[in-house]
């Protein structure tokens, strides 16, 4: 959402008149947006209308067809994308648990050599695991043992050791119940400073500022369209 204020300001990030077509399907074409420092921003749509695929293009993951993306005013292709990853928070709706044990997994980011300096204690893995709704876990434990719900709660306790502004997430509570998608809504705002949602999840989407709708798509002579 763009008020008069935000003219003033520079997105976090811009995706300028994209363009997206996935298997002979049109799901963007010119299509805009802007996320500003500080936004809470929740997208919705139908399944099948492209949230994950708009979502995965502004986190710099994959690219559109045409249009422009800019991080902070400097375009994606021209170091961008590099500022972007050194900022963000990747909360995917699959994820994976990248070790076969809690502390593995939980330091898989710090294996980089960009994270290496900011490799968590076990005190602190300990604390984030307690934040993100897996208190008692022990750091040992077989990954493998973990359900879906625990494992995205683990992704929660990892992102919150990386200590980023900015935060991405796709369906974090798809695995959730009542109880813990409540928690996890306070977790991401609590935690970001800058917040991007896609879920259908309505409890989900009544704890976040703004709730954005992408445009309904049209088809008249085989080419579908936005509306």
């Amino acid at each position: 959402m763009v008020t008069p204020q935000d003219t003033k300001r520079v997105p976090v990030i811009e995706a300028r008149n994209i363009s997206v077509t996935k298997q002979e399907h049109q799901l963007f074409h010119d299509y805009s947006f802007s996320l500003y420092e500080g936004d809470e921003l929740c997208i919705t749509a139908p399944s099948g209308r492209g949230k994950t695929v708009l979502l995965r293009i502004l986190a710099g993951l994959d690219r559109p067809d045409s249009g422009e993306l800019f991080f902070n005013g400097v375009p994606y292709e021209k170091g961008g994308r590099a500022q972007l990853y050194k900022q963000l928070n990747w909360l995917p709706q699959r994820v994976s648990p990248l070790a076969n044990h809690v502390r593995e997994a939980l330091l898989a980011p710090f294996t980089l050599h960009a994270n290496y300096k900011l490799k968590p204690k076990d005190t602190r893995m300990l604390e984030a695991l307690t934040a993100a709704g897996l208190p008692n876990t022990p750091l040992d434990h077989d990954t493998s043992s973990l359900s879906g719900g625990e494992r995205q709660r683990l992704a929660l306790a990892r992102a919150l050791l990386l200590n980023r502004p900015l935060w991405i997430a796709d369906e974090p509570s798809a695995a959730l119940d009542k109880e813990h998608t409540l928690a996890c809504a306070r977790f991401l705002l609590e935690n970001s400073k800058t917040l991007l949602v896609v879920t259908h999840d309505a409890q989900l989407q009544s704890q976040i500022d703004q709730v954005i709708e992408l445009p309904k798509l049209t088809t008249t002579n085989n080419t579908e369209t936005q509306q």
